[in-house]
């Protein structure tokens, strides 16, 4: 028989735990050398046996020291009765006296207080359990303790079925009704633009505080450029330029690599940080490379400095110019031949930097000039050229019209975002952008007149800024048809051209005015707060753009007129002489324009970025090992050097040249990359060309196939030469045949790409210098070169190749 040291319940001698509370069985015996704590009973009737439980100390309960034994000591006038059991003290202890029957009652008080105590504790531990099993239910349940952030199959989103893929907005829904905060951030990818990528910090599965910073969201913005791709070694940028989805092409563009590193990315298209706009053309990557041209680090030299670099490598210079940021005045911007262009002499255009006060240098020219007025000045010639993007990445491009020129004339800049013919005077369906406007004239007229007052367009506010208008802002619409302001002869019937030739105030029905492009520009150092001030912009866009961040006046940048800001972006037009409320009005004296929303704040304006684009199909492409390197790949049209064209053409491979060439009035020839002509004068027995070689001659002159001239002679073949002696050049020359008496095979010339043809030419008399050509011809203007041509000549009184003349090769 033992009982438990925990409760006190008896146990049987084989139990190894009690049944009671569960305590392991008190151990009997020991190792004799401490001291043994059994549980006692002394006197008459112990419940107890002496010994009979383990206590503290090791060994069998009853001995002290070397087993020696203790007896139960009476109690004073008090016999010992019946057996005493051994009581363990304390090495040299007194022994105590204690009765049996005191020590039976000792004993039980004492198991009544511990079952007592158990069964407290025994209550607060099924409290507790039942606590912890309620928390662990409700935590289970993500009642409290966070929630776990799942995938999006877990939040019940479903795929997109254009794209098989998930949703960021979608999955964002599914978390805020979680009671999730998220934010989201866009990174170029692979992906559609607004898939689901992954979360930022986070593992999905795991739990979080709804508490706590809000969960980001990982959306693609579709294939693009990743910032900071730009100055990075080319091998560091493959592999994420790779995971876009789309074809990457790389270039090579010739610089200075004393200052830039050889294989370092120095341009793309598109830009650092933008977005593809083409998937099928993909990203363009410009690398940097040594070589002869016109460096691409041009950009940014001072404009007088590079201008005599250049003259001195045989270039012919023209300074031009346009808008920039601070830091780039009276500095190139851009060039034309491109900067990275490969080139050895010719026509070299640099870009340089202004601010507002040389926007007047910038568009007066000759007065003289019969197509602009008498104030010189021409409306589209505006120097804004360039791409202009806001702070999330919209951007507009403003270009040169196609049939714009350098030096007056009808020219204009257009607008990426504006549809419709290129037109300067109005009668176009948009693209021009004029800066003042004097209906069908190109000029911008004087500031006042003495019967309409001064101007309202900004120009002439002597602000610095200026509008960019829709050139179209002088028609009125009549149903799908326009009717210029200036040209009193139709009006507008119940939505119908009517040819009628009203007067000025005839009434009009189905007429109406709409609302179009327009930007109002700040070049650096306009005084963009005057214009603020003067009312020009909406009073609540005014008041709010006052809440946000001031616009970066270091910069160049426009505002455009956002017609979804507007109730009314369509007015009807009563008369022919009816105001226009959408534009600053010239015809009325008093009127005011709309005030344009929204107003400037670092928010709303569109900055010009100064990343100068490289001319892509004029660079040389090359591809990028596994390993990084560089590794040239065979030529294509688009890059194709001059000895790389000449080299295949003795060959006999023209696929370098082929391609449809054709003259500005029309007439196309096609070659193809055999040699074979089609579409030219039809009067010579073959159409196969071969690169002629230098022991061909057509009349007294040997024919060209080397490059110490800016083109390549192609001829029909030999058995071309026909005359009453028989067949071949040999035979009919030597027969004593006339020139005339002689049939001869086509013979044509290849002008490269870029070729300086300016000794062709007489800079000063525009007489033929060269012998090539016929000077009693008369004089001739140089055909452009920006795109190689073809020109058929004849065996004598040949004249200079003009654009009239040439068949240019159509890119």
């Amino acid at each position: 028989m033992k009982f438990c040291n925990s409760c006190g319940h008896r146990m049987d001698d084989d139990e190894a735990f009690c049944t009671q509370c569960g305590s392991p069985a008190p151990t009997v015996g020991g190792n004799n050398n401490g001291i043994g704590g059994g549980r006692t009973g002394t006197g008459t009737g112990s419940i107890c046996s002496a010994g009979s439980t383990g206590g503290a100390g090791s060994n069998n309960g009853n001995t002290v020291g070397n087993n020696t034994p203790i007896a139960a000591q009476p109690a004073p006038n008090q016999p010992a009765q019946g057996p005493t059991s051994s009581i363990p003290l304390p090495h040299g202890a007194p022994n105590p006296v204690v009765t049996a029957a005191g020590a039976a009652v000792t004993t039980a008080a004492k198991v009544h207080t511990k079952k007592t105590l158990i069964i407290i504790i025994a209550s607060i531990v099924a409290a507790a359990l039942v606590v912890t099993g309620v928390g662990f239910g409700t935590y289970k349940a993500q009642l409290w303790g966070g929630k776990t952030v799942p995938n999006p199959t877990d939040l019940g989103v479903v795929k997109s079925g254009k794209t098989d893929e998930f949703s960021a907005s979608d999955v964002e829904k599914s978390l805020h009704k979680r009671g999730f905060k998220t934010v989201t951030k866009q990174t170029f990818s692979a992906k559609p633009k607004g898939s689901f990528l992954k979360y930022r910090g986070i593992e999905s599965g795991k739990r979080y505080s709804t508490r706590s910073q809000p969960i980001t969201v990982i959306a693609s913005s579709g294939p693009g450029v990743p910032k900071g791709t730009s100055g990075q070694p080319v091998q560091n940028v493959t592999d994420s330029l790779k995971s876009m989805g789309v074809p990457v092409h790389y270039y090579k563009v010739i610089t200075n690599t004393d200052k830039t590193k050889e294989g370092t990315v120095i341009a793309s298209y598109p830009n650092d940080g933008q977005a593809v706009s083409d998937s099928k053309t993909g990203i363009d990557v410009g690398v940097a490379t040594s070589g002869s041209g016109i460096n691409y680090d041009v950009v940014g030299q001072d404009k007088s400095e590079a201008k005599q670099q250049y003259a001195s490598k045989g270039f012919n210079v023209k300074l031009v110019p346009r808008f920039s940021s601070k830091k780039m005045l009276g500095k190139v911007v851009d060039s034309s031949p491109k900067p990275g262009s490969a080139a050895t002499g010719g026509n070299l255009t640099l870009y340089y930097g202004i601010d507002a006060n040389g926007m007047n240098d910038a568009v007066r020219f000759d007065p003289t000039n019969s197509d602009i007025n008498m104030t010189g000045v021409n409306a589209g010639l505006a120097p804004v050229e360039g791409t202009y993007c806001t702070n999330d990445d919209k951007c507009i491009t403003l270009s040169p019209g196609e049939n714009s020129g350098d030096d007056g004339g009808r020219s204009w800049v257009k607008s990426s975002e504006s549809n419709g013919d290129d037109s300067a005077d109005g009668t176009g369906t948009g693209h021009a952008l004029l800066f003042c406007h004097n209906g069908g004239d190109p000029g911008c007229p004087a500031n006042t007149d003495p019967k309409k007052g001064a101007r309202e367009e900004l120009y002439y506010q002597n602000k610095g800024a200026f509008e960019l208008m829709d050139s179209t802002i002088s028609q009125i619409t009549c149903g799908t048809d326009i009717i210029p302001r200036w040209d009193p002869e139709d009006t507008c019937v119940n939505g119908h051209l009517s040819h009628d030739y009203p007067s000025q105030n005839a009434p009009m029905s189905g007429a109406s005015y709409e609302m179009k492009t327009h930007y109002v520009y700040f070049p650096v150092g306009s005084d963009v707060k005057g214009v603020i001030d003067s009312g020009y912009f909406d009073k609540d866009a005014t008041a709010e753009a006052a809440k946000e961040k001031d616009v970066d006046t270091s910069r160049p940048f426009f505002i455009r007129r956002d017609k979804s800001l507007y109730k009314t972006t369509k007015v009807n037009v009563p008369t022919l002489d009816s105001p226009n409320p959408f534009v600053p009005e010239v015809e009325q004296p008093g009127h005011k324009m709309v005030a344009t929303k929204p107003a400037p704040s670092d928010e709303t304006a569109y900055y010009l970025v100064e990343n100068p684009q490289l001319d892509w199909s004029s660079l040389p492409e090359f591809t990028i090992s596994k390993d990084g390197s560089k590794a040239d790949p065979k030529p294509t049209s688009k890059n194709a050097t001059p000895d790389q064209i000449t080299a295949a053409a003795e060959k006999g491979d023209f696929s370098l040249i082929a391609g449809k060439y054709c003259t500005d009035s029309g007439k196309c020839a096609q070659l193809d990359k055999t040699g074979i002509i089609t579409g030219m004068p039809s009067d010579h027995p073959s159409n196969q060309l071969h690169l002629a070689n230098s022991n061909e001659t057509w009349g007294d002159q040997a024919h060209n196939s080397k490059l110490d001239s800016p083109y390549l002679s192609l001829i029909g073949p030999d058995s071309d030469y026909k005359c009453a002696a028989g067949t071949g050049s040999q035979l009919c020359y030597d027969s004593g045949a006339s020139e005339a008496e002689i049939q001869k095979p086509l013979f044509t010339i290849y002008v490269f790409k870029n070729a300086d043809t300016s000794g062709w030419y007489n800079p000063n008399t525009s007489t033929i210098s060269s012998p090539l050509f016929d000077p009693a011809q008369g004089p001739a203007t140089a055909a452009k070169t920006d795109r190689p041509y073809l020109y058929v000549v004849g065996y004598h009184m040949n004249s200079a190749p003009s654009d009239d003349s040439v068949y240019h090769l159509q890119e």
